[in-house]
């Protein structure tokens, strides 16, 4: 089995493949690396950008483009298995029918980053990234993602369709008071007061 076909077969096409992912029988960082660049230059494999490649398929407008979303959501967010970080500020309140607003600037609270806070761009889209207070986990992601919208929230603006969207929000994530008053002292005590203000503490299971 060729490299080319081991990567179809896990990653198939329009998916990004990380380069510090592939593990190819007994070879080489070097030699996969030099293989990879082999590929690029036949056109068997399209270089999104340092380190991250994906197999397009054909169009009618020539080679299909990666979904950066998809390289950020695997890059910053989670894989199949992990959850590593989550979306925040105004696609959080998008994500929460909180805000009508489409942000050009992604931000997103990761494990993935050593820096407080950091821009970088992802194909053609910027993107924000946080250092995350505490190690984001499978079980503890929906509960640190609240409380970060808790932060960022100003409930005296709120009218009664977003505050009935919010209940919403809280349903669906599942957020409770344990997990709240496990983590709720790393966050700004903003968060607290916002959460009792616009009755959000007294939704929670």
């Amino acid at each position: 089995m060729t490299l080319s076909d081991y990567l179809k077969d896990k990653y198939g096409y329009n998916e990004p493949i990380f380069v510090n992912g592939i593990e190819f029988q007994n070879y080489s960082r070097p030699w996969i690396f030099k293989e990879l660049k082999k590929l690029v230059e036949t056109g068997g494999i399209k270089r999104f950008d340092t380190g991250i490649y994906y197999f397009p398929t054909a169009t009618d407008w020539g080679d299909s483009k990666l979904d950066p979303r998809k390289v950020i959501k695997l890059r910053f967010i989670s894989d199949e298995n992990s959850i590593y970080g989550y979306v925040s500020g105004v696609s959080l309140l998008n994500q929460a029918g909180l805000s009508t607003q489409v942000p050009n600037l992604i931000e997103l609270v990761t494990n993935n980053e050593s820096t407080r806070v950091r821009d970088v761009d992802v194909g053609n889209q910027r993107v924000r990234a946080r250092r995350s207070r505490v190690t984001i986990t499978n079980e503890n992601a929906s509960t640190l993602q609240f409380l970060d919208l808790m932060n960022i929230i100003t409930p005296e603006f709120m009218d009664e369709t977003e505050l009935h969207m919010l209940k919403k929000y809280i349903e669906a994530c599942g957020v409770t008071k344990d997990g709240i008053s496990q983590y709720v002292s790393v966050f700004p005590a903003r968060a607290m007061k916002n959460m009792i203000e616009s009755g959000a503490a007294y939704e929670l299971a």
